[in-house]
Parts: C-alpha cells; sequence; structure tokens
C-alpha cells in the first residue's frame, strides 16, 4: 500500500522538497514528519480523539509506509508500548509482554508492539525508554519512534505527575534521533507536555474537550467539530510552533501495480 494524506479542498500533500519553489512556512504532515526526529523541533506529537475516530487507522497505515520508505534507515525501530492491547497486531507477527521479548524482537524487527500488563507498566515502560537512549547514545545511525498508546495512564495534570524518563524523553530525545507520540482518547490536560510537543493530531474530540481547546488556545470547538463532522474519519493538524490549523481528509491506501496484479490473480501477499 502507499500512504497519502490529503488535505482538505487540496490535491495530495507532498514532501516540502516538491512543493513549488516558493516560501513555505509549513511542513506536509506525513510519516515522515509525523515519526522522524528532528533535531531543531521537540521531538513530541500529540495525537487524540474519540474512540473510532480514526486513531489507530492513521498510525497504522503511516508505520505501513515507513519501514518500506527512504525516510526511514534500517536502524530505525518503532516501537508501539499499547496498554490495551488492541490496534496494532496486523503490524507484526508476535506482540511481546516482557523486556526479554521486547529486547529480542528490537533486534530482529523495526516494529514491535509491546502488551504491558498493567501491574508492571510503569517500570517496563521505564526500561524501554531507557534501552533506547542507550541505543541512541552508542551508536549515531540508531533512531527510534515510541509510541505511547492511553498515555494518560502515565501523564497526570501537572508536571509533577509525569514520570522522569517521559520527562527525559521529551527533553533529551531529540538530540539522539528519538520521538515520542502521545496518543490518547482525550485531550492530554498537562501543560508542560504542550510545551515540549510540535503539534497535535485532532480527530473528533470529546465534549468536554472542547473547552480545553477553547481555553488553551483560543481555537472554536464548534468549528473544529463541524469540519470533522463532514468526513468521516477525517482529523485536524495543529502546528505549536506557528499557531496553525489544518484539515485532512481521511487517509486514503492505494494498490500498488504489483498488489493489483495479485489481487485479480487470486493470489494474496504474505
Amino acid at each position: 500500500m502507499t500512504f497519502e494524506i490529503k488535505k482538505f479542498s487540496e490535491g495530495f500533500w507532498e514532501e516540502k522538497e516538491k512543493l513549488p519553489p516558493k516560501k513555505v512556512s509549513k511542513i506536509p504532515l506525513c510519516p515522515k514528519t509525523l515519526f522522524g526526529a528532528d533535531k531543531t523541533k521537540p521531538c513530541v506529537q500529540q495525537v487524540y480523539g474519540v474512540s473510532g475516530s480514526g486513531k489507530t487507522v492513521l498510525l497504522n497505515a503511516a508505520a505501513t509506509h515507513a519501514v518500506r520508505s527512504k525516510d526511514f534507515s534500517d536502524t530505525w525501530r518503532l516501537v508501539v508500548f499499547d496498554i490495551k492491547h488492541q490496534g496494532y497486531e496486523d503490524l507484526v507477527k508476535n506482540t511481546v509482554s516482557d523486556m526479554e521479548g521486547f529486547l529480542k524482537s528490537l533486534n530482529r524487527n523495526r516494529i514491535t508492539v509491546i502488551h504491558p500488563d498493567i501491574e508492571e507498566a510503569d517500570e517496563f515502560l521505564d526500561g524501554v525508554i531507557n534501552h533506547l537512549f542507550e541505543l541512541a547514545q552508542m551508536s549515531d545511525d540508531f533512531s527510534s519512534t515510541l509510541i505511547l498508546e492511553e498515555s494518560s495512564t502515565f501523564i497526570g495534570s501537572g508536571a509533577w505527575s509525569i514520570p522522569n524518563t517521559i520527562k527525559r524523553f521529551a527533553t533529551q530525545g531529540r538530540s539522539l534521533g528519538l520521538s515520542l507520540l502521545l496518543v490518547n482518547q482525550r485531550a492530554l490536560s498537562n501543560k508542560w507536555t504542550d510545551t515540549q510537543s510540535t503539534g497535535i493530531v485532532m480527530f473528533r474530540m470529546a465534549n468536554p474537550d472542547n473547552e480545553l481547546l477553547k481555553k488553551r488556545w483560543g481555537l472554536n470547538p464548534q468549528e473544529i467539530e463541524t469540519r470533522l463532522m463532514e468526513k468521516k474519519f477525517s482529523f485536524a493538524y495543529y502546528d505549536l510552533e506557528n499557531l496553525s490549523l489544518d484539515f485532512y481528509n481521511p487517509i486514503e491506501l492505494r494498490k500498488t501495480p504489483s498488489e493489483s496484479k495479485k489481487g485479480s490473480s487470486g493470489t494474496s501477499g504474505p
């Protein structure tokens, strides 16, 4: 499958270097900008929306594209820490549930999906983050993206309620090629995470989050909700650097010629 994100009323977004030769103030939202670490910017992105709004579909499609893209080196690793145990299984042959499994998978595979035990999740997450830092410090070629599902399980409303390992990731990760996606059904109410984030991907929101958007950013929640209701699974991206808000159509997955040929012959891929 190829991966494309289409902006409302415009053509498909392309990489920055492919845009017409003029001043470009925005970088397209694509797997490279969603997962890739930019050492000049905060390494955190936030992704939120109510259950069934399309968050996991977008992240799955972006991950599938990333492992086939030249934008990501062979030493890049995507780690999904999924405490809800649902939504990313198709990305891997097997999920892992302990540190030993994580280490083996990270060594062999570009994508690792972790289903932690709830009682050991905090300690497990600390171990995962510390290991990613160790690898990044040992090799300049190593890079990694950590998707933290149901991130409010680990992050409270104040800076004091954030684990030190997540603070370390947010403040030191970008210099080592590490990036972090905080995924949640509800908007995080922690202002500290906003100071460490590049942007927010917003799907359909829970009603209580509307006031949060209005008070914190001066956004019009009714306008956002109306636009997102126009097309199911559409989403918005709020850039926390230039404070711009853009709306996107649902992603489109198109079969490559080889995949289309396989489908017409009645055979399936691996």
